[in-house]
């Protein structure tokens, strides 16, 4: 076979079995995740609303669980304000269309007029639906110090 045959054959074969639709770059999740930390540094509602998978929940370190529908009324309330966070010690681990990436969130400001001061561990689980990475899930932890 030709070389000018086996080329058009490659390419269409790698578009045809998904690869081309499904990348394989690891910083795909994470561009997601730095949109979605400006999205809350900001109260960017809709951002927020369109990262968020529809089953989407988040565990808090006491146990509890938090839903997506109460999350996005968290973050458009009036009494929550946000005056500081970072993510740090970022690591992602990827299977099949899952991404789980471990982080130290630190954040400081109110809600309620109660002050939050957070140093936590966080995992954030990914899942590809369609073209885009969408949050399933987060859980985080309180880091103490000692």
């Amino acid at each position: 076979m030709s070389l000018k045959l086996v080329c058009p054959l490659l390419v269409a074969m790698v578009f045809c079995s998904g690869a081309g639709a499904q990348t394989k770059r690891p910083d795909e999740v994470l561009q997601t995740l730095k949109k979605y930390d400006e999205a809350w540094n900001k109260k960017d509602f809709a951002t927020v609303d369109k990262i968020l998978a529809p089953e989407y929940v988040y565990f808090s370190s006491t146990g509890g669980t938090t839903s997506r529908q109460k999350t996005l009324e968290f973050l458009k309330s009036s009494k929550y304000h946000l005056s500081y966070a970072d993510r740090s010690e970022v690591k992602s681990f990827r299977t099949g269309n899952t991404v789980v990436v471990s982080s130290r969130w630190k954040g400081k400001g109110t809600y309620n007029e109660a002050e939050i001061n957070d140093d936590q561990r966080c995992s954030l689980v990914f899942a590809r639906q369609g073209m885009f990475w969408k949050l399933l899930s987060e859980h985080c932890t309180q880091i103490i110090s000692k």
